[in-house]
């Protein structure tokens, strides 16, 4: 078996964890090394080798750049990596700007580079659930909530200091939380337009946006989505009307529920919290080289578009 040469870009909370489930589930697959955001400090607590600059990508030959820096900086990253022929796995969003991504696309291209964009909620057995009961039915409406508190995202941290509180470094609810439009997108279809607001309300953020309103377009029609990081009460759902029937599932308690025609089930799911990153991992390694998969940055760079256009639209608002 072929060993995949990884190199982590950005070790924060989110890099860690890939880090972490690499070496427990991928250790005979996988071998790994890193580049931080801020290099000269110590050196990592997961005893990941480290290298000091771009020279080294190239003499050392690495397959897999996994991107996990701070959003604002994740095109340019990519571009470099790609120059140097590394397959892509890029951390959600894609960036928080448009600046660089076409040429980015066309190093994909070109040089024929598996570039994936992690959206693991695709993974979470609720969602899969839902896509599965979605077949032969048809969608009226949809309606979506992801409400959740800042503060308690990152435990240990200060949640002022880092890049979720800043709106230029690609920080507030809209992107940060961008899972709900691109589970809208694989649940229910291409998404045609974006409409709605955001703003700021708490003081969970530095001048970012803690919440959000948004009309997600579809072919068929639409849906709604509600984002916020000021609730102490985290609440997670999407509830489907359909023409004969209806899907509610929580995502927090794990369930689906479905009624149609006059018949209720329920469906109970049990992972931790670490299962859908392990999936979604698993899903990269084995489709490394191939240019047709689930997520591929060509077929997510649509949505990210519309994302931010709608995000720049309203980059005037009262912060």
């Amino acid at each position: 078996m072929m060993v995949v040469r990884v190199l982590i870009l950005g070790l924060g909370s989110i890099g860690r964890r890939h880090a972490t489930l690499l070496r427990r589930h991928f250790s005979h697959e996988v071998e790994l090394a890193s580049m931080r955001t801020h290099m000269g400090q110590a050196s990592n607590d997961l005893g990941i080798p480290e290298i000091s600059g771009w020279d080294e990508i190239s003499a050392q030959r690495f397959d897999v750049a996994l991107i996990a820096n701070p959003t604002n900086m994740h095109i340019d990253t990519a571009i470099r990596c790609a120059e140097r022929g590394l397959h892509l796995f890029i951390e959600k969003p894609i960036d928080c700007r448009l600046d660089g991504l076409d040429h980015l696309l066309s190093i994909v291209a070109e040089r024929r580079l598996t570039a994936y964009v992690a959206y693991p909620m695709r993974f979470h057995p609720v969602v899969r659930e839902l896509k599965s009961r979605l077949v032969g039915r048809r969608i009226l409406h949809a309606n979506m909530v992801c409400a959740s508190f800042l503060p308690g995202w990152r435990p240990n941290q200060d949640h002022l200091k880092g890049y979720s509180a800043y709106w230029a470094r690609g920080g507030g609810v809209f992107l940060d939380m961008s899972h709900e439009l691109d589970m809208a997108q694989y649940l229910f279809g291409p998404v045609t337009g974006i409409q709605g607001t955001l703003g700021r309300v708490g003081g969970v953020t530095v001048d970012s946006d803690d919440w959000a309103d948004v009309l997600v377009s579809h072919q068929w029609g639409t849906t709604n989505i509600h984002l916020n990081s000021v609730s102490e009460v985290p609440r997670r759902s999407v509830e489907i009307d359909l023409a004969h029937g209806h899907l509610h599932g929580d995502l927090r308690r794990q369930t689906v529920t479905d009624w149609e025609e006059g018949r209720m089930s329920e469906a109970v799911f049990s992972t931790d919290g670490d299962s859908m990153y392990v999936e979604q991992l698993r899903y990269f390694l084995e489709n490394l080289g191939r240019d047709d998969f689930e997520n591929s940055l060509l077929r997510a760079s649509g949505l990210y578009k519309k994302m931010i256009d709608f995000r720049e639209a309203r980059a005037t608002w009262t912060r």
